[in-house]
């Protein structure tokens, strides 16, 4: 006996024309595999479609897939079909695609003639079966893309809006936490080593506190400062989530920030002047971000007390202010410069703990960037209601 009539395997596909098939017809095949060799999965097909390579139609042939749940020998169950060995092939790889080829829906036979699934005969869905394993192949495809560029946006060849702007909807759907977990970890590989870099070089973090009413022009001198500095800057977002879109800027503008919006104790590690020291973590919705900044612009109403104060309010112990939990002082200390802005005017300020915050003197400056010295964009309410009825 052969090597290959003592091949054993749970799958297998047996090949026969119909003019030599021992069972003659294709129902009595069906019984026999029902009946003598009854496997767990099966399904038959006659191929009388098909063509050589010259283009000359073929004998028809029949197909039968069969699956057990144990290894058999391909001889023996060729021999319960009443015929030799050579006809029974043992299938070695994946038996999904076995079953595909049987209408020619695998990759390497999708050339030859596609037979209608409705004409196999299973003991099973078929049609469904070959739907759920295009959908399988089809998602496995997308994993694959996916895959090459999460890889490419971990090495940092690409950015996570490129990796975005590749995907379907779809796509997205599926893998946007993915995408948020490795860019979260590219963010923190970057930040380690602008640490290392940092402390070789002996710097410490720049806190910058700027507060003043609505309209004084507190963004504006913090975004020119940020581009006078010639870094990349970081303008914060939406109250829920500011962070969400901050990449490794070294220049952070937390813009308009109110009391609660960030844990106190979280603004105390952000704005520690020695923070390069050790990693620092900015809380976002799904993945902490890692900060990589020397400079920290915070723009607000308030002045650092105020702000401390909303917080804290009833909390704070009126004999002992400094000597609180998560003090003020503790705030103050970290504040490279507090500038006070009005609406003439962009003052220097410094806190005093016996007088407060007073103005420092010989720092003072006219105010560029207030709204008296932008005029105000003109009220065109008469003609946009006017144009809702004409």
């Amino acid at each position: 006996m052969s090597a290959r009539q003592n091949i054993r395997c749970k799958n297998m596909m047996y090949t026969q024309q119909m003019q030599h098939l021992p069972a003659q017809t294709l129902d009595r095949l069906i019984e026999l595999i029902e009946k003598k060799l009854q496997p767990k999965k099966y399904a038959v097909i006659v191929h009388d479609k098909d063509r050589d390579a010259q283009g000359k139609p073929e004998e028809p042939h029949v197909h039968a897939m069969l699956s057990f749940d144990n290894a058999r020998s391909c001889s023996h169950v060729a021999s319960l079909l009443n015929d030799k060995a050579q006809y029974m092939e043992a299938w070695k790889g994946n038996a999904g695609n076995g079953y595909a080829y049987l209408v020619h829906a695998t990759k390497d036979a999708r050339m030859k003639y596609q037979y209608d699934p409705c004409k196999v005969t299973a003991n099973f869905d078929y049609p469904a079966e070959l739907q759920k394993m295009a959908i399988e192949v089809a998602t496995s495809k997308q994993r694959t893309k996916v895959q090459i560029l999460l890889d490419a946006l971990y090495e940092g060849t690409i950015t996570k809006e490129e990796v975005e702007q590749q995907l379907t909807g779809s796509q997205y759907g599926r893998f946007h936490r993915q995408i948020d977990d490795v860019w979260a970890k590219r963010l923190e590989n970057l930040a380690q080593q602008w640490r290392k870099d940092m402390v070789a070089q002996g710097k410490k973090v720049k806190v910058i506190w700027i507060y003043g009413t609505a309209g004084t022009g507190k963004t504006s001198l913090a975004i020119a400062y940020a581009k006078k500095n010639g870094q990349e800057y970081f303008v914060s977002g939406s109250s829920r989530d500011i962070f969400q879109k901050y990449k490794g800027e070294h220049t952070l503008i937390l813009d308009e920030l109110r009391p609660n919006v960030i844990p106190y104790a979280d603004l105390l590690r952000i704005t520690d002047p020695f923070g390069v020291d050790s990693q620092v973590m900015a809380p976002s919705r799904y993945n902490d971000k890692a900060l990589a900044c020397d400079l920290i612009i915070i723009t607000t109403p308030y002045n650092p007390y105020q702000f401390y104060y909303e917080i804290f309010g009833k909390q704070i112990n009126p004999a002992c202010p400094t000597n609180n939990t998560d003090s003020f002082a503790q705030l103050a200390r970290r504040l490279s410069l507090i500038i006070e802005m009005t609406d003439s005017l962009i003052n220097a300020i410094e806190y005093d703990p016996s007088k407060g915050f007073i103005k420092i003197p010989s720092a003072s400056r006219k105010n560029p960037y207030s709204r008296i010295n932008h005029p105000a964009v003109t009220n065109d309410a008469v003609t946009i209601f006017n144009s809702m009825f004409d």
